[in-house]
């Protein structure tokens, strides 16, 4: 016998009677991988004001772990040039889900944009974007909002 629907906002552990809410009523999660929180404290306000909770990560094999129990939106990483962060990073997405939005500040990403894209590729990754700096509010949260339907679980607010 089924107690609950999939789609319950709440649910009930029918051995222990426990109830927790749902992802639906989580607030998404975007994860940042960063050596030092400075990008996460450039775009806490804007996630703060979306309701999307930061999380800064500062190896990305420290995501291998963090992936089945939170299921982010997205994964952030700043990296000074393409180094091993940013393709551990697409291998492990690529592991979890290939589908999972990436968004990759690359400082030097005009020349290593073949590179990156060739590794995309390589790890069936659907949706990498690079950035040559870090992104501006409009560009942001565009890519919030693109995560967010892609999981269905944004907010979404009429402007």
């Amino acid at each position: 016998m089924q107690y609950a629907a999939e789609d319950d906002a709440w649910q009930v552990d029918p051995l222990t009677a426990r109830v927790r809410p749902a992802p639906i009523l989580e607030d998404p999660v975007l994860i940042v991988i960063e050596s030092a929180p400075t990008l996460s404290r450039a775009i806490a306000e804007t996630c703060d004001f979306l309701r999307i909770t930061v999380l800064p990560v500062d190896e990305p094999r420290h995501l291998i772990d963090l992936l089945g129990s939170i299921r982010p939106i997205a994964v952030l990483l700043e990296a000074d040039g393409a180094d091993y962060s940013v393709y551990d990073l697409m291998m492990v997405v690529a592991g979890y889900d290939p589908g999972l939005p990436v968004m990759l500040v690359v400082h030097e990403a005009d020349r290593q944009h073949g590179a990156i894209e060739a590794a995309a590729r390589l790890w069936q990754l659907d949706d990498v974007v690079t950035q040559p700096r870090r992104p501006g509010i409009l560009a942001l949260i565009d890519f919030l909002f693109h995560a967010g339907r892609r999981y269905g679980r944004g907010r979404f607010m009429p402007l």
